[in-house]
Order: C-alpha cells, then structure tokens, then sequence
C-alpha cells in the first residue's frame, strides 16, 4: 500500500494540472470571446478525441512507429560512432566537422533529398529522424565514454586489458547515464521530426493529420491532435526516464 501512495499523489497532482489548465483555457475564450473556429471549447476538444479516436490512434501510431525505428537507428549509429572515436582519436579529429556541418544543415532542407531519395513512405520518417536524434546522443555518449572513472581504467590496463575490452567492461558501463540523457532529448525531438517529415512527405501520421484538420477547418480535430502530440511526448519522456531507472539501480 505504502508503495502506491507515490503513484496516487502523482496522479492526483497530474489530475489537477489538467484541470487547471482546462479551466484557464475555458476562461481565456470566455474572458476574451475569442471564436470556436480559433480555438474551440475544452469540451469539443474532448468531444472529437472521444469520437475521432481510431483516426488519431492509427495516426499516432504510424508517427511513434517511425520515431522508435529512426531513435534505434540513430542510437546504433551513434554509439558505434563514439566508440571508434574513443579508440581511435585521430579519427575523431579527422571526421568531427564533416559530423558538425552535417548537423548544422537545416532538416528542413533535407526532408525533401531524403524525400527524392526514400520516397514519401515511412523510410524518409525514419532517415529524418534519424538525423535529428543522432547528434544529442552522440555528444552525450562521447562525454560519458571520457568521463570513466581513471582508476578503474587504469587497473584494466595494468591487468592487460585490450583498449576494446576496458571499452566492454568499464567505460560503456560509465557512459550509460550519459547515454539515457541523449536519448531523453532526442525522444521528443524524434517525434517533432517525424511529423516534420509527414508534413513534408504527406506520409501518415500525426502531422498530416494535423496538417489536413487545418485545411479542412476542422478545428476540434486539429486541437485534439495536437494535445494527442503532447501527451506521447511526455509518454516518451517518462518511458525513458523509467528504462534508465530501472537499467542503472546497480549506479544508486
């Protein structure tokens, strides 16, 4: 019982940020008068989540789909990436800026190569995603990779340990909480980069739905699927926070 209160409590105070904001949103229309085609009542917001529900899930779906293959994809590069600069340090000073300037290049500028290139399924979701989340996650793993404990690094080398070994058993386990930070940034980022990627693409998902609720003034819609966007983000959020909890209780 004890070990439910916390859960309850934060579930109340959740309940009642809800809440809150539901009512400021009610008495900024009324407050305000500003018309339903703008920004419609908290209740026909509800109204069209509850009756456009199967649209919105299948669409949410088809975003989360591409966000969680571009993060792995991103996170599998990345970490290979880091490694062969820890190991290799005259790699890392050859190939940073070619990373840098690939980073520096606006998504937006992109998601039509990759669209030309992919096509308008979910392969251009996932290589812009991809290109978004590669980069928090591959600065925060190289910061945890030298961040190792020197006197665990040193006993390794004094047993003989390899440079590939002291990577397996010391300095991967140290860059772990480094890594989880990437991939919470990147998390949520992956999913604006998804619908970054549908609006372009036309491809399905949350951002067209978004787009076409607009188009067709379907204003409850529209607003329904943009808080839809918001609490999967948090969802994300507090999905990779769990993971990393749970995966580092031996750290506590």
């Amino acid at each position: 019982m004890s070990k439910a209160l916390p859960f309850v409590r934060r579930a109340l105070i959740v309940a009642a940020v809800v809440l809150s904001i539901a009512l400021l949103w009610q008495a900024a229309i009324t407050g305000f008068g500003i018309p339903p085609y703008i920004v419609p009542r908290p209740m026909a917001v509800m109204g069209a989540l509850v009756d456009d529900w199967s649209k919105i899930a299948s669409h949410a779906g088809f975003t989360l789909l591409a966000a969680a293959l571009g993060l792995t994809t991103s996170a599998l590069l990345a970490s290979a990436i880091a490694i062969s600069f820890s190991l290799r340090p005259t790699l890392e000073q050859a190939s940073m800026p070619i990373v840098l300037m690939f980073r520096s290049t606006p998504v937006a500028a992109l998601a039509p190569i990759m669209t030309l290139m992919l096509g308008r399924g979910i392969g251009t979701s996932i290589a812009v995603v991809s290109i978004i989340a590669f980069f928090p996650i591959l600065v925060n793993l190289m910061r945890g990779i030298s961040a190792t404990d020197p006197n665990a690094a040193e006993l390794l080398h004094v047993y003989g340990a390899t440079p590939m070994q002291q990577m397996r058993l010391v300095r991967l386990r140290f860059a772990l909480p480094y890594l989880f930070t990437g991939l919470r940034v990147s998390a949520t980022s992956a999913l604006l980069g998804a619908m970054l990627s549908e609006w372009i693409t036309g491809s399905p998902g949350m951002g067209k739905l978004i787009l076409d609720s607009g188009e067709m003034r379907e204003t409850e819609l529209l607003w329904a699927t943009v808080l839809t966007s918001v609490v999967v983000s948090l969802c994300v959020f507090w999905t990779t926070s769990a993971a990393e909890a749970r995966l580092l209780r031996w750290k506590a």
